[in-house]
């Protein structure tokens, strides 16, 4: 290879990595610049990072995240830098190591899952500064997002001023006691948004971004894990305390793995019935604000582990 053909190469390349980290720093800033949609925008600030290293291999992601941190320690402060390396910079090593190693995607979506869980405990110590306290660590977040749901409540007028959502925080007890659990419920649906996004640009930019799986996004948990939730609803309904939380935290966690498993079966039952799309849209919608049809997909995933839907739905062989 010429010096002509390895200098626009290399200068392509350079590009792509400033382009990345660049990417990967807005979305991350959105987060403290808009209430609902900015912190949603941050959770996609590895996605350009994972990509520039599907392309380019993991050198180039390891620059990028290097970059990325030099930009926000120059742009915000240090500690953001730092709790963009442990929230974000860790996640993005994970996913691109999984999908590296093609590991099943329930294994994929759990080892994220798993990084996003330690990243999110350090970067609430990290913002307390208990680091031998990680219980005050939480329930100082836990009252910061209170305060900032009461205000942001206010400001749309749904509560009348300060105070309004006083019967909230009447259950502050009960959810520092779920809040493992509901880290956890967090922490996996992001880890699976990481999937359902990369796989599906790499199905689109197969020259670029080199062949994906066949199938987006494929989840199917093992039956044993059955018991599992049966033990959570147990130790739930002893009535000791210290069993009752363990439970609580537990069906929180086997709802979660069953919810994400239902919404896979019922996106394969669109598509196997070739159901119209706005019909898939409503289904979104009553998801976002109708919590039951939340329990009703959860419902979904755990039966199939008796009932087999995906299989049952297949035509049967003459």
């Amino acid at each position: 290879m010429t010096g002509s053909q390895v200098g626009p190469h290399r200068l392509a390349g350079a590009a792509e990595l400033a382009l990345a980290s660049l990417l990967a720093v807005g979305l991350f800033a959105a987060g403290g610049a808009f209430p609902v949609l900015g912190v949603t925008l941050s959770l996609l600030a590895p996605v350009p990072l994972v990509l520039l290293s599907l392309r380019h291999g993991r050198l180039a992601l390891f620059l990028g995240l290097a970059l990325a941190a030099t930009g926000l320690l120059g742009l915000l402060s240090a500690r953001q830098s730092l709790v963009f390396l442990l929230e974000f910079g860790a996640a993005a090593v994970a996913v691109e190591e999984c999908l590296r190693r093609e590991w099943r995607t329930e294994v994929t979506v759990l080892v994220v899952t798993a990084v996003l869980l330690v990243g999110g405990i350090g970067v609430l110590m990290l913002a307390s500064g208990s680091w031998a306290h990680p219980g005050r660590a939480i329930g100082e977040h836990l009252d910061a997002m209170l305060a900032d749901a009461e205000q942001l409540s206010a400001q749309l007028g749904l509560v009348d001023g300060p105070g309004g959502l006083q019967p909230a925080r009447q259950f502050r007890s009960a959810l520092l006691a779920a809040f493992p659990g509901l880290l956890f419920i967090g922490s996996l649906l992001t880890a699976a948004g990481y999937v359902v996004v990369i796989q599906g640009l790499r199905r689109r930019w197969v020259p670029q971004l080199g062949p994906g799986p066949a199938s987006v996004f494929h989840w199917e948990l093992p039956e044993v894990l059955v018991w599992g939730f049966i033990a959570a609803g147990i130790c739930y309904i002893s009535g000791v305390p210290v069993l009752a939380a363990i439970g609580l935290n537990g069906l929180l966690v086997f709802l979660a793995l069953y919810f994400v498993q239902g919404l896979c079966i019922a996106a394969f039952l669109f598509r196997r019935f070739q159901l119209p799309r706005f019909l898939a849209t409503l289904s979104v919608v009553l998801l976002v604000f109708q919590p039951f049809f939340v329990l009703l997909v959860a419902g979904l995933g755990l039966f199939d582990v008796w009932f087999g839907f995906r299989r049952l739905s297949l035509p049967k062989p003459r």
